[in-house]
């Protein structure tokens, strides 16, 4: 199986801040709310040594549900396939970046709180690995 290509994101100074993946063939990246948090300007590098600079005005925060929208003229990366499907059940195993790519069993789902710049976010049925 071929590795996701993730897209590094950075504040000003080059300090990681999280990673997102191209999910349409605009150059949309999709991340984390705490990626972007705090940011007036993010710094994008894409796996093929692409580097995109994008302002706040590039940045759709939806903290409520913990991810960020970041749009972009294009990192030259194809967009990953996203689709419904059954959240994780229990027992199952799913594959996710953590300092490489690792397998993670699903242990249930949990109402957790997101903490963000402005507030508390609570994120209701978060998967618990």
């Amino acid at each position: 199986m071929v590795d996701p290509p993730l897209v590094r994101i950075c504040d000003l100074a080059g300090r990681p801040r999280g990673a997102g993946f191209v999910a349409d063939d605009q150059g949309t990246v999709v991340t984390s709310h705490e990626a972007v948090d705090g940011l007036g300007r993010v710094v994008l590098h894409a796996p093929g040594g692409e580097t995109c600079l994008v302002g706040p005005e590039s940045v759709v925060e939806l903290p409520a549900v913990d991810l960020a929208l970041i749009r972009t003229d294009g990192l030259g990366v194809a967009p990953l396939p996203v689709g419904s499907g059954p959240a994780g059940e229990p027992g199952a195993y799913l594959r996710i970046a953590a300092g490489g790519w690792r397998e993670a069993r699903v242990l249930g789902h949990v109402d957790v709180t997101y903490t963000a710049t402005d507030r508390l976010h609570p994120v209701r049925g978060a998967m618990e690995l």
